[in-house]
């Protein structure tokens, strides 16, 4: 809003066309319908000759993990421990499978745990190092050995992240691990392995990957990279996400929907993201809310707070979610309707009593600092408030 002048009480963080920036991707990206099948002659590729799969228990149980097995050579080891929710123990316990087995290769399939997971195992295995000293920024001295990443859902784009987000039971709190040298070798994104995904699920995820997008394009650290990934990203999201919710084995929505989690990503690993995420990540640890509902939650009350501020820019994201819309918040939350994501916080049991220790973690948070319009505790308190 150069040039304009800014309603009562709103303060916008300067924003300037010139800053620098410095935009890597060192992950290989195939997609397409069966482009599981290439999997292993990718690892040929990289010469890995003894992979281990990490995965959770849910990937085995839906038939995905047997699947990926029939393209794999030989017999492989497959360590499913990891919680929908991961710990740096179950993390821990990866990485000394990895070492035990002298695996020169790591196969991760599954949502954002088991990727996440699985990127963090193979940075502790190779460093030699515990998970909990890796957390920060840039802690990951070494590369870790080759991985290969295979989403099943279509939501946290872990399969193109610098990021390992975990939860530390000591602590109570979630952890991450930052560094470029954790992303995986090659991400395969095959829409056929995500058809079984139930709607609920189909629908957090993509809200999630909705957030990414968003938030990216609003962050005060984007650079024109970025914007163009964040713009096609809500684009693909809104022509697809209710389809794949409602007709799941639509292939043209799953593609789509995978794609658009990627691209998310891609705009927001450079960018970090905005207060929908500041707040929703200790609101998932604090209460066990799923991170992707917890995103819904916390996401159109972002944009109408955000929109006070920068309504030309969000304006802009709003025709690319819904032409026609009045509003950027508008638009998240007809789409939020549209695919069953109808909870309040209270429905989680959060309560103003439990305010306060969200708004402190959350100031605490990059993804604060990035936001374009500046926020302190009584407007991270009216947030909560208005999602409650």
């Amino acid at each position: 809003m150069t040039g304009s002048v800014l309603p009562e009480n709103v303060q916008l963080r300067e924003r300037t066309a010139l800053r620098a920036f410095d935009y890597e991707i060192p992950t290989r990206i195939i997609g397409g319908p069966a482009a599981i099948a290439r999997l292993g002659g990718e690892l040929t590729r990289y010469g890995v000759r003894n992979p281990v799969v990490i995965t959770d228990a849910g990937i085995r149980a839906a038939g995905i993990l047997d699947i990926v097995l029939t393209h794999l050579p030989g017999s492989v080891p497959v360590f499913d421990g990891i919680a929908s929710d991961p710990t740096t123990d179950s993390v821990e316990e990866a990485a000394r499978v990895i070492r035990e087995g002298v695996h020169d290769g790591v196969i991760a399939i599954g949502g954002g745990s088991p990727l996440d997971a699985a990127k963090a195992a193979a940075a502790a295995a190779t460093t030699g190092r515990p998970v909990l000293d890796l957390v920060g920024p840039d802690k990951v001295d070494i590369a870790p050995t080759t991985l290969i990443a295979v989403p099943t859902t279509a939501g946290t784009g872990s399969e193109v992240t610098r990021f390992c987000v975990l939860s530390d039971a000591a602590s109570r709190r979630k952890v991450s691990i930052s560094s470029m040298r954790v992303m995986p070798k090659l991400a395969l994104l095959d829409p056929e392995l995500t058809t079984g995904l139930p709607a609920g699920l189909t629908a957090a995820t993509g809200f999630d990957a909705l957030a990414h997008a968003v938030e990216s394009y609003c962050s005060v650290w984007n650079n024109p990279i970025s914007e163009g990934h964040a713009r096609h990203a809500v684009t693909l999201i809104g022509t697809h996400l209710r389809t794949a919710v409602n007709r799941p084995a639509d292939l043209p929505a799953r593609m789509g929907m995978l794609a658009a989690s990627c691209i998310a990503e891609l705009a927001a690993n450079s960018t970090r993201l905005g207060l929908a995420h500041a707040l929703a990540v200790p609101l998932g640890a604090a209460h066990s809310i799923p991170h992707g509902i917890a995103v819904a939650h916390m996401l159109p009350e972002m944009c109408a707070f955000n929109e006070e501020a920068e309504p030309a820019r969000c304006a802009e994201l709003a025709r690319c979610l819904a032409p026609g819309a009045r509003s950027l918040s508008e638009a998240v939350r007809a789409l939020r309707a549209d695919v069953g994501l109808t909870t309040r916080l209270r429905d989680w049991k959060v309560t103003e009593r439990d305010f306060s220790p969200i708004v402190e973690l959350a100031l605490s948070s990059d993804n604060t600092r990035a936001n374009p319009r500046i926020a302190g505790a009584n407007e991270l308190t009216d947030l909560l408030r208005a999602a409650a």
